[in-house]
């Protein structure tokens, strides 16, 4: 059965499980917007605005004629008409040929409803879903409103299942190995608050409490900057339960994850290794400090792995020492020179662990390790796709930056973190001073 894939470049499988790409822009948007709108019919006025915008050639019929005839000699027809000509446009038949698009949005969906009840199953589903994407949804093919509406709609789906995706993890009550890729995705999402808030709990849960309240210091500041507004209710809520230790912030009780599926690997159309699940095998992963390594095995996705605390030295420590005492004792700084705790192998830190070196038609059936454990690493870098190309860049990759390049970044990051903690501190013991 052939599939057509609009989650990333605009291809075509066909039943034998070749891959076909249209050579050019007008021919990917023309199948696109087709495909899209498959079994409606699309007028000439329409598909000529798509692909010429406000400025179509003089023989504007002509030209979309001559696209189409050449789509039709592309496309796979062992017996089926795909195009259909019609007096006043053009109608794609899909018979029983699928898109991926469609299973991305049924396992998106079985991933979400089974969030409240079985996180773990959750998880698997949804990374199922998000690996199915292999670059912006309809990449090169957004020439007019038809594809450009769909994009951002399939955009904003993909963004609802990566918070999705992170909440279960959370709720299987792992909250080490996934604040890197939260770190990301809030840098490239800054309004989005969802983001912010997952990765509070995360911090919290890893034993990083001062460094959660800078990241909420960081989104309101983005906010009234950007919008002009507070954060939201639910940002704030997170906050104050940080800030008051509240018992609903522990990791709930173990699950029990479901069997994991197999791992497979199929042919992308570059000719690189499309891997359908996670990049790794399974395993404990090796981390600098939390900046999991993407090239290591992933760690469980339903086991709470809290790291060890250690105090900083050096010159973060003294970046990062608050002396505060009074209203702000709360948020975890008790007394001169109390020290922002980090995870052991941060800068600063003992035990610095170095790095470990180093699609065709099918259901992508994701995989987890022999626990049932999800790699999130793997869903993209700091756009959060399954990469199979190179698309995204994530941080942290082994060998990618010289180490002393990283302790330097993390010092500084540290170092901003301290600030925004004491001007966080400050003001809510100004807010305190006048209630």
């Amino acid at each position: 059965m052939s599939e057509f894939r609009l989650l990333g470049p605009v291809t075509v499988c066909d039943t034998a499980g070749g891959v076909i790409a249209p050579s050019g822009p007008k021919q990917r948007a023309l199948l696109a917007t087709l495909v899209l709108h498959a079994g409606q019919l699309l007028s000439v006025d329409r598909l000529v605005e798509e692909l010429w915008g406000s400025a179509p050639p003089v023989n504007a019929s002509n030209a979309l004629q001559a696209h189409v005839a050449r789509l039709r000699r592309l496309l796979p027809a062992p017996g089926h008409e795909w195009i259909s000509t019609l007096p006043t446009g053009y109608l794609l038949a899909p018979g029983r040929a699928s898109t991926d698009v469609a299973r991305f949005t049924r396992l998106s969906g079985q991933g979400r409803a089974a969030l409240p009840h079985d996180p773990g199953q959750a998880a698997q589903l949804l990374q199922r879903a998000l690996s199915l994407w292999r670059g912006p949804a309809l990449q090169d093919s957004r020439h007019g409103p038809l594809c450009t509406a769909e994009a951002d709609r399939l955009e904003e789906q993909r963004l609802t299942a990566l918070e999705a995706l992170y909440e279960a993890s959370l709720q299987c009550g792992r909250s080490t190995g996934i604040t890197a890729g939260l770190e990301r995705l809030s840098a490239d999402h800054p309004l989005r608050e969802r983001f912010y808030d997952l990765l509070m709990l995360a911090l919290y849960r890893g034993g990083r409490q001062a460094e959660a309240l800078g990241v909420y210091e960081r989104a309101r500041r983005h906010l009234i900057t950007t919008l002009g507004i507070e954060p939201g209710p639910a940002l704030r809520a997170r906050l104050e339960a940080i800030l008051n230790h509240c018992p609903t912030l522990t990791p709930p009780p173990h699950q029990t994850p479901p069997p994991s599926p197999s791992l497979h690997q199929h042919p992308s159309p570059t000719g690189r290794s499309h891997p359908s699940g996670p990049l790794h095998p399974s395993g404990p992963a090796r981390s600098r400090g939390d900046r999991t390594d993407p090239m290591a095995p992933p760690a469980p996705a339903c086991a709470a792995d809290p790291p060890a605390l250690s105090p900083l030295t050096g010159p973060a420590a003294s970046a990062t020492s608050a002396g505060m005492t009074g209203p702000g004792a709360s948020a975890g700084l008790t007394g001169p020179g109390a020290s922002v705790g980090v995870p052991a192998g941060s800068p600063g830190g003992a035990g610095l662990v170095a790095p470990a070196a180093g699609a065709g038609c099918s259901d992508l059936t994701g995989s987890a390790g022999p626990t049932g454990s999800v790699d999130l690493t793997d869903l993209g870098g700091s756009a959060g796709f399954a990469d199979p190309a190179g698309f995204a860049d994530p941080a942290g990759v082994a060998g990618s930056a010289d180490l002393a390049g990283e302790l330097a970044h993390l010092r500084a990051r540290i170092e901003e973190l301290a600030r925004d903690q004491q001007d966080l501190l400050r003001r809510i013991q100004r807010e305190q001073a006048v209630h």
